[in-house]
């Protein structure tokens, strides 16, 4: 049973901006423009996981807030977005958290965690270990 409202949050939507197939070797195209195709397909991906056809920044911050109750039952959940928060922000704001794990680094990562969570009330511990792990990646690189 899902905890939630298809409008809210789209569960069944499958992210593809960071699917390896996305370019093929014969495909013609540098790096700016791989770029600019991957945050294409990131900016869709994001609009499918809300329902929206447009991004409204306002749209999508009300989502997350109304998410954002829901997930911060989720212990490890929570605290992956306390450690995000902090990373990025210095400070360790939920809300701001889970805006970074809704970023182009992170998306791919938290989809996954939240669909579980949304439709069966548990993460499984692969998929929030991914997360932690892409947050401990990005958080080495940026040191």
């Amino acid at each position: 049973m899902s905890n939630t409202n298809p409008q809210l949050y789209n569960t069944k939507y499958v992210t593809s901006y960071m699917d390896p197939d996305v370019f093929l070797e014969t495909d013609d195209v540098n790096a700016s423009e791989k770029e600019f195709i991957l945050n294409c397909i990131y900016r869709q991906d994001l609009l499918n996981i809300f329902g929206l056809d447009d991004f409204v920044d306002t749209e999508i911050n009300q989502k997350i807030a109304k998410l954002l109750k829901l997930l911060n039952q989720h212990n490890e959940l929570h605290e992956c977005m306390l450690v995000a928060s902090k990373n990025l922000c210095g400070s360790e704001d939920e809300m701001s958290g889970l805006m970074v794990l809704f970023s182009f680094d992170y998306l791919y990562l938290t989809h996954p965690c939240i669909c579980e969570y949304l439709l069966t009330n548990t993460i499984f511990k692969e998929t929030i270990d991914q997360l932690k792990n892409g947050i401990i990646e990005k958080q080495k690189i940026s040191s």
